[in-house]
């Protein structure tokens, strides 16, 4: 069992992937191998592991009672998810991948990860009139916070040795965007386990990876930082208000 304490509460993880908050069971939606099969870089681990072996599991809404009704009038969702350390053969255990639904004036919501627990490398692809103009690697470390900007597709790959535990706040008008990725193959490069970033043959004129840092400060967490003050979280519903913290 771990056991992480933050101010809004204690997380505990048990070995089956299943979270609870101050000791109440959150309901998750899983990710099985079988569903990342069309976005794998590495085929050989179909053929090792079940097609039923969970990867991931989502924790959506995983908020306390009290707190409903401010993130319902903010129209937040504050979710949870859990990636397993497993290996999926040459590739880290990763995320299917998914791009953000339009908001207004042709920008996407945008979304504010927190690394809870563990190490993760987020693979960010921004994509115009048909083609990636900018692929951006940024890695993590617990306590480490990253805003995805209007316009970028993302992947998270846990590159740690113990489960990764991330938090989000988003929009809860949102619903990601996963046929792209699948319709590709997965995101434009796949990242394996020796940090090689590797071309996916299905895109066609990328552009050489960069690596940037975390651009989102952090003062105690994602969550408790939210109800201190919910009004410095607007541009997650309205992203012409970003200004300059839309930059990676």
């Amino acid at each position: 069992m771990l056991e992480l304490l933050f101010p809004f509460g204690t997380l505990a993880l048990d070995e089956g992937m299943s979270l609870s908050l101050n000791g109440k069971t959150l309901g998750s939606l899983p990710r099985v191998l079988k569903d990342l099969s069309p976005v794998l870089y590495d085929w050989s681990v179909i053929g090792s592991l079940s097609g039923d072996t969970v990867l991931y599991r989502m924790f959506r809404n995983a908020i306390l009672e009290k707190d409903e009704g401010i993130f319902r009038r903010w129209r937040l969702r504050f979710d949870i998810t859990v990636i397993s350390a497993i290996a999926l053969g040459q590739e880290f255990n990763k995320t299917l991948g998914h791009y953000h639904p339009e908001a207004t004036s042709s920008l996407t919501y945008p979304e504010v990860y927190e690394v809870l627990h563990g190490k993760a490398t987020f693979l960010l692809q921004r994509k115009e009139e048909g083609r990636i103009t900018d692929f951006v690697v940024v890695e993590a470390k617990a306590g480490d916070a990253l805003l995805i900007p209007p316009n970028y597709g993302h992947v998270t790959a846990n590159t740690g040795r113990t489960p990764l535990i991330l938090a989000n706040l988003v929009s809860n008008e949102f619903s990601s965007i996963y046929s792209e990725f699948v319709e590709m193959k997965g995101a434009a490069y796949y990242l394996l386990r020796d940090k090689r970033l590797v071309p996916n043959e299905t895109y066609a004129q990328l552009l050489k990876p960069r690596y940037a840092g975390c651009n989102f400060t952090i003062s105690k967490d994602l969550y408790t930082d939210f109800l201190s003050c919910p009004s410095c979280f607007s541009y997650l519903i309205d992203p012409t208000k970003i200004g300059n913290l839309g930059q990676i």
